[in-house]
């Protein structure tokens, strides 16, 4: 997909543009081979639920680390070898390696009772935020 980029001939530096025109395509092929860890997060009331999409990833291999407000998930997909001898490879887009996403809530985390579920490659997270956190106004004396 290409993105279109209106041209401001007083721009500061015209001949940087060029070069970033010229990167786009390199650039954008890997964004399209990184692999993605999309999310959902919802609050109701004391928790938060996230729910990340992370297919074709045993149980195993997936990590989740608390650490007061902030959510590390982080997987590891091997590859795979199917090449027989004296085959070829025309193309090959599925990804292998490790893919990490981390993310900071609002409020810290009871980490004894937060809870990982994977089901069907969607691991979801129940994670209760921690009591005796609430914010506190202070009187000026």
């Amino acid at each position: 997909m290409t993105r279109l980029t209106q041209y401001s001939p007083f721009s500061s530096d015209p001949v940087a543009d060029v070069f970033q025109a010229f990167l786009r395509p390199i650039r954008s092929q890997a964004d399209e081979r990184s692999p993605r860890l999309d999310i959902d997060i919802t609050e109701a009331g004391d928790k938060y639920v996230l729910k990340a999409e992370i297919p074709g990833i045993d149980k195993k291999d997936i990590s989740v680390e608390i650490d007061g407000n902030t959510v590390m998930i982080s997987a590891n997909k091997e590859q795979n070898s199917e090449i027989k001898e004296g085959g070829n490879v025309i193309r090959q887009e599925r990804y292998w390696g490790r893919v990490q996403r981390t993310v900071s809530l609002a409020s810290p985390i009871d980490q004894a009772a937060a809870k990982a579920v994977c089901d069907n490659g969607v691991l979801t997270l129940t994670l209760p935020k921690l009591a005796g956190n609430q914010n506190k106004t202070l009187k000026i004396e």
